[in-house]
């Protein structure tokens, strides 16, 4: 955890950053809408005043509710609620036979499970299906996840096209008034060093005008795309964060965002990304406390790993990533689960564990309840030294309080043989096999589903 002295330094060498070096937007546009609004724009340079982007930071929600197709699964992001996401953008799966190129039929199955997965409360785009052609992915995507799911999206808006198509669908699935609060959501990345490319600041305004919810996201990579100390790497991703948000703010005062932030070091040797050292999971909780200093909701860190099976290190690596976020306070995670290769895989039986593991932090994030119940003073005194609990009506009201279903094992050794003596992995398999046998898309009415079938495949 980071002291107030130390957030105060990093926030303020973000402001620094911004009134000296400035972000660069390749957009006309939005470089213009800065110059009206007084600040200083060099070509496609844009610098900011600290007390400009204290401006526009103070028009940003302190938490928005995003509207769902069943209300039941409407999130609140910030409060303290926690919002977590499948993993999204893997070309691969992992399986028992390798790593392999991931088809549609992955792309339905990863759908159906983040669908039925308890503790996964929206979906992205799981995968990037190698059988379809590219230039018809993205539009493949949004077809199964709106029709295999009633749980928000999470959407990747890389292209204008993109943003054309989450757009087009949205007023498909709602209505010519969707618009009306927020129901589409989309994370927007920077490009590290300090720059936001034309599409995504196309994707910033767009979806600002029509007050719908972004998370304006940097992915800097410390010693290549960004300064190689973990405090530095921290500045860049805080200056672009703000940046990104102060345009948001810009475009309509008061649309919902999203603070966001999944940077972390490359390897000195081969130059890859790392996210299963410890300097990533530091530089996530310092994300979220960044966040929560100025009152924003919050977007970091992931279950994610540098292994490449779903074996000890991956699980080691992906709970303590969650749980370093978590633990902070965060308000919402992508890439929650399945994901293995530093995003580059995906493996379903982790995306079975990663959603039980998810299940555990929430717990530990809650707590438990004190209070003159719980506290049990009285029954402590009944039952005095040496005695026994087992048979006290206490004990009777409470013994389901902590019981959960769980597909970890809980039996002694013997018991387990008895049960097959099955590990993870394996028992992970046979229970997402069983789920998607017990799969039911949900409901969508024929005049909404052949109006999507006619828009996607024109595309």
């Amino acid at each position: 955890m980071m002291s107030p002295a130390q957030l105060r330094l990093i926030h303020e060498a973000g402001l620094r950053v911004l009134a000296r070096t400035g972000m660069i937007f390749k957009d006309q546009e939005v470089c213009a809408l800065f110059a009206r609004h007084g600040f200083t724009v060099d070509g496609l340079r844009v610098t900011m005043t600290p007390e400009q982007v204290h401006t526009g930071l103070a028009t940003i929600p302190g938490s928005f509710t995003l509207e769902a197709r069943d209300p039941s699964r409407d999130l609140q992001f910030g409060g303290g609620g926690l919002v977590v996401t499948s993993g999204a953008g893997p070309a691969s799966v992992v399986d028992g036979e390798g790593a392999r190129p991931a088809t549609d039929a992955d792309l339905v199955a990863s759908i159906k499970l983040a669908h039925l997965l308890p503790n996964l409360d929206m979906v992205g785009f799981p995968l990037e299906p190698q059988d379809v052609p590219s230039g018809e992915r993205y539009a493949r995507c949004v077809k199964r996840a709106l029709t295999l799911t009633d749980k928000p999206l999470e959407y990747a808006l890389s292209t204008t096209e993109h943003v054309r198509i989450a757009l087009d669908t949205s007023e498909i699935i709602y209505g010519t008034g969707w618009h009306e609060r927020p129901r589409l959501f989309a994370v927007v990345n920077t490009v590290s060093p300090l720059q936001l490319e034309a599409d995504a600041c196309v994707a910033v305004m767009e979806l600002a005008r029509r007050n719908q919810a972004l998370c304006v996201t940097p992915c800097a990579m410390g010693g290549t795309t960004g300064p190689v100390t973990v405090a530095g790497l921290v500045v860049l991703q805080h200056a672009e964060t703000l940046a990104g948000l102060v345009l948001a703010q810009l475009v309509r005062p008061g649309c919902p965002v999203v603070y966001g932030g999944f940077s972390s070091l490359a390897s000195m040797v081969s130059g890859d990304p790392l996210f299963g050292i410890p300097e990533y999971w530091a530089a996530m909780a310092a994300t979220v406390e960044l966040a929560r200093s100025l009152g924003l909701p919050c977007r970091a860190g992931a279950a994610i790993t540098d292994a490449h099976v779903p074996d000890m290190q991956a699980g080691i690596e992906s709970t303590a990533g969650m749980a370093s976020v978590i633990q902070a306070g965060v308000d919402f995670i992508l890439h929650g689960a399945g994901i293995l290769s530093a995003l580059n895989a995906i493996s379903f039986e982790k995306l079975v564990i990663d959603d039980e593991m998810v299940g555990m932090l929430r717990i530990l994030r809650t707590g438990f309840p004190v209070d003159e119940e719980s506290l049990a003073v009285d029954v402590i005194d009944h039952v005095g030294a040496g005695g026994n609990y087992l048979l006290e009506d206490h004990t009777a009201a409470h013994c389901r309080d902590n019981q959960r279903p769980s597909f970890f094992n809980r039996r002694r050794y013997d018991a387990w043989r008895q049960h097959g003596g099955r590990d993870i992995v394996s028992e992970a398999s046979r229970q997402l096999e069983a789920r998607l046998e017990a799969f039911l898309a949900p409901g969508l009415d024929a005049t909404t589903r052949r109006q999507l079938d006619e828009y996607l495949s024109g595309i």
